[in-house]
């Protein structure tokens, strides 16, 4: 019994060579690994977002969203990220999902955004919406929001928050199947 052990950590060790030995694309995905990015068109996009929006903040006329132009990586934490299209930023406007835009600085996570605007809110960042099953029916989109300060003299307490949606076309829209929160690292 001990003689065939070595035959089988070796076996195991080559298993584990091969799993681990991926593709020269880059950096493993942290959202969304495995999934490719849905073929929808802006104003899916623009629906798929408000519902995340919608699931993440109680509807509120003085709560001010503004977005942040360029998408969540798919890698770990905030740097990169390929820029929203404007013509989806425009849509998100118009549907009255964000009120502008604010790109916050990478450098620092540490520290609480300072975005031209009226009233007090959140940056939203989203990432690209990723497709479940190889259809169009079923998505999934990350959210992440950090609340800003609109006066530079402010004060403010850091509060940012990361969650993942799956989403689901029904009755001729969208709708939330499930959320989960991110852990911050």
């Amino acid at each position: 019994m001990w003689r065939s052990r070595p035959s089988v950590w070796r076996s195991l060790s080559l298993l584990a060579l091969l799993a681990c030995s991926g593709s020269d694309d880059g950096p493993p995905a942290f959202r969304g690994p495995g999934l490719k990015v849905a073929p929808l068109d802006v104003a899916q996009q623009a629906a798929v977002n408000t519902v995340a929006v919608n699931a993440a903040f109680n509807p509120d006329p003085s709560l001010s969203l503004l977005l942040d132009p360029v998408y969540l990586p798919r890698t770990e934490g905030i740097a990169g990220g390929t820029p929203v299209p404007t013509a989806l930023v425009a849509r998100m406007r118009e549907r009255g999902t964000v009120r502008g835009t604010c790109q916050p600085s990478r450098d620092s996570t540490r520290t609480v955004p300072l975005c031209p605007a009226s009233l007090p809110g959140y940056v939203v960042r989203f990432s690209e919406i990723l497709g479940l099953g190889g259809g169009t029916d079923s998505v999934q989109v990350y959210l992440a929001a950090t609340r800003y300060r609109h006066a530079a003299k402010e004060p403010a307490e850091l509060l940012s928050f990361e969650r993942a949606y799956r989403i689901a076309r029904a009755r001729g829209g969208w709708r939330v199947l499930s959320e989960a929160r991110i852990p911050k690292r």
